[in-house]
Order: C-alpha cells, then structure tokens, then sequence
C-alpha cells in the first residue's frame, strides 16, 4: 500500500470512528431478506475477482511442500513425485520452475466452467463500475466497505483496525461502526445496480 493510500485509509478509518449515528455516515434504504443476499452474492463475486484468488492455493517451495513436510511419505507418493520432476525435467523446466510444474502435474488447479468464468467477470465488472459512480474513494463507508469485500478482512479484523485509530471506543462501538459502513455500502451499490439494470 502506498503512503498516499494508507493516509486515505487512516483518515476514512477516523471519520467512521467519529460517527455519532448510521446516518452520519450516509442515508442508506433498508433492504429486504432476498435484496440483501442478492447484492451480498454479487460482492462477494466480485471481491474474489478483484482478489484474483478463487482457485485454492497450495504452499510450495524447496522442501517440497510444506503442507506434507511432516508426512512420512509413502513409496507410491515418491514414486510419483519422481515421475513428476521427471516429466517437468523433460518438458524443459528446472529448479524451482520444475518444482512448480511437479506441483502443477500432482495437483492440477479446479477447471472451471468457461462460461461460468465469463459470467463472473461480467457480473465483477459491472459491480465495479457501480460501486466507483456510487462513491468518492475517500469515503469511510466505500473504504470499509471494500476492505470487507476485496481482502481477507473480517468485520472483527476492521474493528481492531478502528479501535487502533480511536482507542477510546469499547469493541462493541467499534464493530457497530464497522457494521454500519457494511450496511450502507450494501444499500448504496444496490440502489445503483438497480438503477443502472433498470436503464439498461
């Protein structure tokens, strides 16, 4: 993150910590059980896409793989990591770019669906737009609102991230912050996603 970012972070993170009420941050709709899902699931497709971390990832490196360092490796499971580095070997690869391919050959990523994959990044692009004509980026509740969406940060996460900015607000105080940022980020990029499909 570059210092400009963290700034605009920091002083987004201390107006939400300053906010009397919800409505201080921005008057949002109340949505119901069906529009909330609804937006819910397209933010989230969209936070994996700007991620770029749907695929599951598996640890590698020069000792062959952490997540089965410890495993007493059977004769089977050498024989095919030999069979592995092999073909990796004679497929041009070495050192650690053949320990990638190995990796690659052993645990081959998920395929997915192409036309799935297209209608995700359709779906992703479009939240995009909605969500940059919705708000300014130095908005508490857009900067909240994408770090719940876009990293690993749970509402737990950002409301250490407050209390480490305002120290004087109990955890409670802090997490309802936090929530409120959430809701109306919701609310907000619902309204535009169904103005914007209505026009379309």
């Amino acid at each position: 993150m570059t210092p400009q970012k963290k700034r605009t972070r920091r002083a987004a993170l201390e107006q939400a910590a300053a906010a009397p009420t919800k409505r201080w941050l921005g008057k949002a709709v109340l949505l119901t059980g069906v529009q909330s899902a609804w937006i819910k699931s397209l933010l989230t497709v969209w936070g994996e896409c700007v991620r770029d971390d749907t695929a599951p990832k598996k640890t590698r490196t020069h000792t062959c793989w952490h997540a089965n360092r410890c495993m007493r490796w059977s004769n089977t499971a050498l024989e095919k990591l030999t069979a592995a580095l092999d073909q990796a070997r004679r497929e041009g690869f070495h050192g650690q770019q053949a320990l990638k391919r190995a990796h690659a050959i052993l645990w081959p990523a998920p395929a997915r669906n192409l036309i799935d994959e297209a209608i995700a990044d359709d779906d992703a692009e479009f939240i995009e737009q909605c969500v940059l004509a919705t708000f300014d980026s130095n908005d508490p509740v857009y900067v909240i609102g994408v770090s719940y969406y876009t990293t690993r940060k749970k509402i737990s996460d950002l409301t250490r991230d407050i209390q480490h900015i305002a120290p004087w607000l109990t955890p409670d105080e802090a997490r309802r912050r936090v929530r409120w940022c959430v809701e109306i980020f919701r609310a907000k990029v619902y309204l535009t996603v169904y103005k914007s499909m209505e026009e379309e």
